[in-house]
């Protein structure tokens, strides 16, 4: 018997308005800004350094948490596929000038300029948001 692909698709995928994108990025933005999530995130990525595999193990997941009531709010599971999708359904508004900046501004509390380029290929992230 075959183990579970742990990386299928769990249902459909959640599709956001743009009114709905740019609501959660403001509200991912305020629970990553809030103080004990700050220090929070910030010990994780203390913790991994400048090592991609570290920081995919260990800061991703503490942002995850970080943002699991946001996620749950607008559809997506509370974990790290879920918050891949989410932030693909908010790429999906990369024309929109004001989602491009808030995903940048987003992006750039928990992924560090000089990892970026690598984990936003592995995760398909895109680079313009």
């Amino acid at each position: 018997m075959a183990a579970p692909n742990m990386f299928a698709p769990t249902g459909p995928a959640v599709e956001l308005t743009l009114d709905q994108a740019k609501s959660a990025v403001d509200k991912m933005v305020a629970l990553l800004e809030a103080p004990a999530n700050v220090a929070l995130l910030e010990q994780a990525k203390a913790t991994a350094g400048e090592d991609v595999m570290q920081y995919m193990m260990v800061v991703l997941p503490t942002a995850c948490q970080i943002l699991s009531p946001c996620m749950s709010e607008f559809g997506f599971s509370p974990d790290q596929a879920g918050a891949m999708g989410l932030m693909q359904a908010i790429e999906k508004h990369r024309a929109d000038p004001d989602i491009v900046a808030k995903a940048k501004a987003l992006k750039s509390k928990f992924i560090p300029e000089s990892l970026a380029p690598m984990l936003q290929q592995m995760m398909g992230l895109g680079g313009g948001a």
